[in-house]
């Protein structure tokens, strides 16, 4: 059974037809020159997304690295760096690769989210709302990343929601992103200031919300 993310899946695959190119390349040049512009757009799309798989040791970026860097000669071991590549690809597809920045950043938003419920517990509902929903939406942003998208600096909680619960992308279901609006919602009534009538029930409800979601959505898989 193929897991992980289908968009990184298939940008593997991708990655993997290029290098076989590149790498077809290579062998009739016997050491001479290659297109150096098309092997470092290569090299460097390679690791952007090697980057994303690597377990804390990133032992798919140090050994893809180890291959690329020229020797004295200026060599570059073209066909083990693509086996690396492949292997990247069979450990991920089975579940095995570790996506780390999304673990890290589940261990961070844990933290955010406790300093919210604290918040709560003494009373200050707006503050822990407005917290609520920036753990929410940078931690729904770093998900969009890791699986391929698009995320603009200035890019707000509500188009992160609609690009995650795409059809072709599948993170969020609809009923899950009907419920995290509602968390959009109650951050904005709470920063912008104007009337806040949600209650402590409401806020932890919603906190807890945010909670489970991130947990599912920043665990490896």
């Amino acid at each position: 059974m193929v897991n992980g993310n289908p968009l990184i899946l298939r940008r593997l695959d991708e990655l993997i037809a290029e290098g076989e190119r590149v790498f077809e390349e290579s062998t009739k040049a016997k050491g001479g020159p290659v297109d150096s512009v098309s092997l470092a757009r290569w090299i460097t799309s390679c690791l952007n997304l090697l980057d994303k798989l690597s377990v804390s040791t990133n032992r798919f970026v140090n050994q893809f690295e180890l291959w690329t860097r020229p020797s004295v000669a200026g060599v570059m071991v073209v066909g083990a760096a693509l086996g690396v590549l492949k292997s990247a690809k069979d450990e991920y597809s089975l579940g095995l690769a570790v996506e780390y920045h999304l673990s890290v950043s589940a261990a961070v938003f844990e933290g955010l989210l406790d300093q919210a419920d604290y918040l709560l517990k003494h009373g200050y509902e707006r503050a822990a709302a407005v917290l609520a929903g920036a753990a929410l939406e940078e931690g729904l942003k770093n998900r969009a990343r890791a699986a391929g998208l698009e995320v603009g600096p200035k890019e707000t909680l509500s188009p992160i929601i609609v690009k995650l619960k795409a059809m072709d992308v599948g993170v969020l279901t609809e009923f899950e992103a009907k419920r995290l609006e509602a968390v959009a919602k109650m951050r904005n009534d709470a920063a912008h200031g104007g009337e806040f009538t949600y209650r402590s029930e409401q806020i932890s409800e919603a906190l807890s919300e945010v909670r489970t979601t991130l947990e599912r959505v920043l665990s490896a898989h």
